[in-house]
């Protein structure tokens, strides 16, 4: 159904949109389909990434907290990201001992950062509002590459939460 993600071979990934009102989001390449973001529900606050051998759940720990779990297809939590109080980055921290965060660069920006200590900039997500795309570009970097479509998706997670809530202050 899905293919498995190449990150040495492919550096420039679309998430598209099916539809202005489809809570279902596609990573694609233009040639190739290497997952889906879902959304169910009436909050569509839980997010569910599909990829060729991995299903992701990302769902937060309560109404008004800034924790978001991580889990596996099973239930599992693999990890969490938190963001503190008048805080623009979060912290992801998965079982692994890996940890990166997610920010953008400046408040006018579109753009979305993954970085990581030890492995420095990992990706950028370009976010537009009132499209049905966002571009995503993967960095040459050290990071591994079983963990880049789990960034990908959750990267591309926290911007839709993001844009969502910029629209309801519209």
């Amino acid at each position: 159904m899905y293919k498995v993600l190449d990150t040495k071979r492919i550096n420039e990934l679309l998430l598209l949109r099916k539809g202005w009102f489809s809570p279902e989001y596609e990573l694609t390449d233009k040639a190739e389909n290497y997952g889906q973001l879902s959304y169910n529900g009436l909050t569509r606050w839980r997010g569910i990434a599909t990829t060729a051998n991995t299903t992701w759940i990302f769902q937060r720990e309560g109404l008004f907290s800034r924790t978001i779990w991580i889990m596996d297809e099973n239930g599992m939590q693999i990890g969490k990201a938190t963001r503190e109080l008048f805080e623009r980055r979060m912290l992801l921290t998965l079982q692994t001992g890996f940890q990166a965060e997610f920010y953008r660069p400046s408040i006018w920006s579109r753009e979305y950062v993954w970085e990581s200590a030890g492995y420095g900039k990992i990706m950028h997500i370009d976010s537009y509002p009132f499209s049905l795309k966002d571009s995503i570009y993967i960095d040459q970097s050290m990071a591994p590459s079983a963990l880049l479509p789990l960034l990908i998706f959750f990267g591309a997670h926290l911007t839709i939460l993001q844009r969502r809530r910029r629209a309801a202050h519209y």
